[in-house]
């Protein structure tokens, strides 16, 4: 009996290690549902590489304006927040409602859903969605003590498909103390 056990055993060893198709195993946090702005992002990470940005940052009002040349990973931490703005994940597979406007697609966030990406807007060139022209998000949380809100715009050349501007502007707000202002505007110039 315990030959013919493991005769068996083997037997079923032997069948479960054929060779079948190779799938890659896919992330169960991503979906490809809305927009895929964190995509969009990375894909221009190499068309950036060395290129050279004139920012203006003004914070509390007061202003800074530099010109750098940034690498791809500067590029990556520079554009993060629109990264951080993807809201293609597996919790959000229902959170947005999608409106379509002409040239205009909206993902508004559904006023029972839980999320800090509240809206994010993407501008095409026409209504066939063929050249992205603009994308906007709009993000915000709040608690008892602290208050923040952020607001993207990325500029895309509508002939190139390359980001070209981009602003960022944030403010945050501690219950007992002055809010803190953020804008970054940056134009890519070489």
């Amino acid at each position: 009996m315990k030959k013919l056990f493991s005769f068996l055993l083997m037997l079923g060893l032997l069948f479960s290690c054929t060779e079948g198709e190779k799938q890659p195993l896919a992330n169960p946090t991503q979906i490809d549902k809305y927009f895929p702005l964190k995509a969009l992002v990375v894909e221009q990470l190499e068309a950036l590489d060395g290129k050279e940005v004139q920012k203006e940052t003004f914070i509390n009002g007061e202003k800074e304006t530099n010109t750098v040349t940034l690498d791809q990973e500067q590029w990556r931490k520079e554009l993060d927040a629109f990264i951080q703005a993807d809201i293609n994940k597996a919790a959000n597979s229902t959170a947005y409602e999608i409106q379509e406007n002409g040239s205009e697609k909206v993902y508004l966030l559904k006023p029972e859903a839980k999320g800090n990406i509240k809206e994010l807007r993407v501008n095409y060139q026409s209504p066939e969605h063929n050249h992205l022209k603009e994308v906007t998000f709009l993000a915000k949380s709040e608690n008892l003590f602290y208050e923040s809100s952020t607001q993207g715009r990325l500029h895309i050349d509508e002939s190139t498909g390359h980001i070209t501007a981009y602003s960022v502007e944030g403010s945050q707000k501690v219950w007992f103390l002055s809010p803190n202002k953020i804008t970054v505007e940056g134009k890519v110039t070489k």
